[in-house]
């Protein structure tokens, strides 16, 4: 039984850099966005902003953990 491996971020075809490939790829930076967004008014009376700060961190670490993990590999050096 072979696996097959299923990219979600891959080069961009047209530009510099790296974007979502599949439609998880883009489901997952729909929901990191609006979660950056949405979080603060529901986080920030009772956290405040540093709390608020910290869970921005968290969730840029999380996106960038999912990013790399379903990142296509083949060309990028």
């Amino acid at each position: 039984m072979t696996t097959e491996h299923r990219y979600w971020f891959g080069r961009k075809r047209i530009g510099w850099g790296w974007g979502p490939r599949t439609w998880e790829g883009w489901l997952t930076v729909i929901i990191y966005a609006l979660l950056m967004m949405t979080l603060p008014s529901y986080l920030g009376p009772q956290w405040g902003d540093n709390g608020v700060r910290m869970v921005w961190i968290g969730l840029t670490v999380l996106f960038f953990v999912i990013f790399f993990w379903k990142l296509e590999r083949t060309g990028l050096g």
